[in-house]
């Protein structure tokens, strides 16, 4: 059995070290939930509690998403395969939908507030 080095405990502590900034960055998200969409080099800002819809140009056409009572999803789009409508609503603080051939990201930031019976990060 090999010794335990003097380098190897470094190693094992800056992996301590960076596993829990990484939590810390996570929990940071918060205030009022909103949808960025990055599309043409840009980006939009939309409260997610106000129902609307906006279309994005891209490489191969359009992109046209809804959000509707919390929840966003891509309601049309240009590309070949569909994959980012058939992505479905997302409605929760991380969730992201993208349009890789119209270089469309959406993604939802902020809180929301937790919903009765849903999983949180202790049952998942």
């Amino acid at each position: 059995m090999k010794k335990i080095r003097l380098g190897d405990i470094i190693i094992f502590l800056l992996s301590l070290v960076l596993i829990g900034a990484s939590f810390g960055s996570y929990g940071k998200l918060s205030g009022k939930p909103e949808v960025r969409v990055q599309a043409e080099g840009r980006e939009w800002v939309y409260d997610l509690s106000v129902n609307t819809t906006a279309s994005f140009s891209g490489p191969v056409g359009t992109t046209s998403i809804e959000i509707h009572d919390g929840k966003v999803h891509v309601l049309a789009s240009d590309c070949r395969n569909k994959v980012c409508i058939a992505a479905g609503w997302i409605s929760s603080a991380g969730e992201w939908i993208i349009c890789l051939p119209n270089n469309v990201f959406i993604r939802i930031e902020g809180s929301i507030e937790p919903q009765a019976g849903g999983v949180d990060d202790i049952s998942f």
